[in-house]
């Protein structure tokens, strides 16, 4: 099929998936699509990060959606690539972008689609539509007339204006964002983009410190083109793996570069949100304020961006641990080998932290003991970024490779991936695998056979990227013990069920976070926390829970996760807090608290049954 024929195809398939949505037309829409049929939307029809399993579902919301937006001017992308014959599918797929209008802004609609040759047409079979753009956002030129600003008084100067301006003492800002990582950082960037006044706060001392003071081996086990912040690309020069150390520079840097409103060593006390005004009355505490004074501000949205999957380090109750003679920390308190003067080391867990910290300690000299508590994915590093092959290759720019996951992260097809690439990886490895499992690891394959890249969304740990401690592992360097064999910590180490006891010097639990619900809890209360639910873990449907998109309580959200994630999440996550403070936002489409049980009230009006 030569590429004229694929774009007649697909455009003669959007004239008539237009035709179906404005004029309602279930039977018509329901021939396009192939059964089953899959809709994912990341705010562009629903106002919500929503996916659908079903032709049916997906039917009845795609007409309630068109109902409320109304899409139209459904044509050929002019920005993302031609039609194109998907290689390697069996049956015969064409994977399409379509851009398209609303009656509040654009969006955009990556569709695969099987091709029956025998009728000459298509049904689509995975659709993926996303927020582009609001018509409320005002275009602005590169480079604005003038000098940047318009003077409060004569004399004053660029800084004196924006130092004036980063004190919010005039006016509140109109979000506030609790973080000033990777995920706060870039939230403001997008929302400053979209006129909207945002604050950052953060507890550490400068920008940066999130990752700066975090254990000195640190690096990110992914490679350097899936990290890649939105308006401004790393230098060529960087590593592959970009190191905790030069992250941070890059996190102050980057606050500095958009001239973002940041507050550092400000604590987050307390928010309450009033339902009248549709504010919220938030406590902060800045290090420079007088005696400690508080301040309250009044921002419409607060962002939640404290961290990727966990919050609280988690502590597990383990007998007799009270009674140890020698130093006790968490993985999260961890630094380097250098500063601890120690012979062994007994490390509980076996995931990301465990290994990393186990290979710096063993690099320095001190024999270490893992205590494994349950089974763990292995993947060397090279073999995971199969994975991300698209990041990786240079003639596939980094937006097209965030969009196209988009449609990948439809509930059954992320499953059948994630299983098919677990397998794949398992041979791959296998050399290496095999002489883990000698060495007393016990391995696993995460949940349902999905590995690694599903316990990442599901809860944030159980596997290791291998980037050299598997080998120290293997080696007999790096000594396993399992959790069914431990009894309690004494005063000089581990006492196992035989009667032994492991001395060692340093007990370390790799041991992981714990929810963020438990955050939500800390500042907001146990009222709100029920409202929003889990944050950042696998939900029926295959989202995130609550990241990027919507949550139980109005004017609250959340981000985090990967940098890959982040970047087109904070996107959708700020043009979708501009729609709410424009009124764009209809109650029928707000999400419904978690503890109601209850849908949004368009579900509640659909023909057929949801799924």
């Amino acid at each position: 099929m030569d590429d004229k024929t694929i774009a007649e195809q697909v455009q003669g398939w959007l004239s008539a998936f237009e035709s179906a949505l404005g004029g309602q037309d279930v039977d018509t829409l329901t021939a396009l699509l192939s059964d089953p049929a899959y809709f994912r939307d990341n705010g562009a029809l629903t106002w919500d990060y929503r996916q659908f399993h079903s032709r049916e579902a997906s039917v009845d919301v795609l007409l309630a959606a068109a109902r409320e937006v109304e899409p139209h001017n459904f044509r050929i992308s002019s920005v993302w690539p031609a039609p194109r014959v998907m290689e390697g599918s069996d049956p015969v797929m064409i994977e399409a972008f379509a851009d398209f209008d609303t009656k509040h802004g654009k969006g955009v609609l990556l569709f695969h689609a099987i091709w029956d040759e025998s009728r000459s047409t298509v049904k689509g079979r995975a659709l993926y539509t996303r927020l582009e753009d609001l018509n409320a956002i005002k275009p602005t030129a590169p480079y604005p007339r003038g000098r940047g600003f318009e003077q409060s008084y004569p004399g004053e100067t660029w800084k004196q204006h924006r130092d004036a301006e980063r004190r919010f003492e005039r006016e509140d800002p109109e979000v506030l964002v609790i973080g000033a990582g990777q995920a706060g950082l870039v939230s403001s960037a997008f929302l400053k983009k979209f006129g909207v006044s945002v604050l950052n706060i953060d507890r550490h001392e400068k920008v940066g410190d999130s990752w700066g003071k975090r254990y000195e081996s640190l690096y990110l086990h992914n490679p350097i083109e899936m990290n890649e912040f939105p308006f401004l690309p790393f230098p060529p020069h960087y590593p592959e793996y970009l190191p905790k150390d030069l992250i941070a520079e890059w996190l102050e840097l980057y606050a500095r570069y958009m001239d973002l409103d940041v507050w550092t060593s400000t604590e987050f006390c307390s928010a309450e949100f009033d339902e009248n005004t549709r504010r919220w009355s938030a406590v902060v505490r800045p290090a420079n304020a007088a005696d400690g004074a508080e301040r309250t501000l009044h921002p419409k949205h607060i962002v939640l961006a404290t961290g990727g999957i966990g919050g609280k380090p988690q502590v597990p109750e383990m007998p007799g641990l009270e009674s140890f003679s020698g130093k006790v920390l968490h993985s999260s308190q961890y630094t380097k080998c250098a500063d601890y003067n120690i012979k062994r080391a007994f490390i509980v867990g076996v995931a990301t932290s465990a290994h990393d910290i186990a290979r710096d300690l063993t690099r320095g000299g001190v024999e270490v003991t893992m205590l494994q508590r349950g089974a763990v994915v292995v993947t060397n590093v090279e073999t995971a970024n199969l994975a991300y092959a698209g990041y990786i290759n240079p003639d596939i720019p980094t937006p097209l490779v965030d969009i196209s996951y988009g449609v990948y992260l439809i509930n059954p097809t992320r499953e059948a991936a994630s299983q098919a690439y677990h397998k794949m990886a398992k041979e791959m490895d296998k050399a290496l695998l095999e002489r883990l499992s000698a060495a007393g690891l016990r391995l696993g394959d995460g949940v349902n056979g999905q590995g690694f890249l599903d316990l990442f969304l599901r809860t944030g740990g159980g596997y290791y990227l291998n980037t050299g401690t598997s080998e120290m592992v293997a080696n007999g360097e790096i000594k396993i013990r399992q959790h069914e064999d431990f009894a309690e910590f004494v005063p000089q180490g581990v006492k196992f069920k035989d009667g032994s006891v492991l001395e060692t010097d340093m007990i370390i639990l790799a041991t992981g976070y714990q929810s963020r619900r438990t955050e939500v809890v800390d500042f907001f209360g146990e009222d709100v926390a029920e409202k929003v639910g889990e944050i950042a873990r696998l939900d029926a449907e295959g989202e995130w829970s609550c990241m990027w998109g919507q949550t139980g309580q109005q004017g609250l959200w959340f981000n985090g996760g990967g940098i890959n994630q982040m970047r087109p999440g904070s996107e959708r996550l700020a043009l979708l807090i501009k729609a709410d403070l424009e009124g764009l936002i209809p109650d029928d489409y707000r999400r419904t608290p978690k503890n109601s049980g209850a849908k949004p009230r368009y579900e509640k009006k659909l023909a057929t049954s949801v799924s």
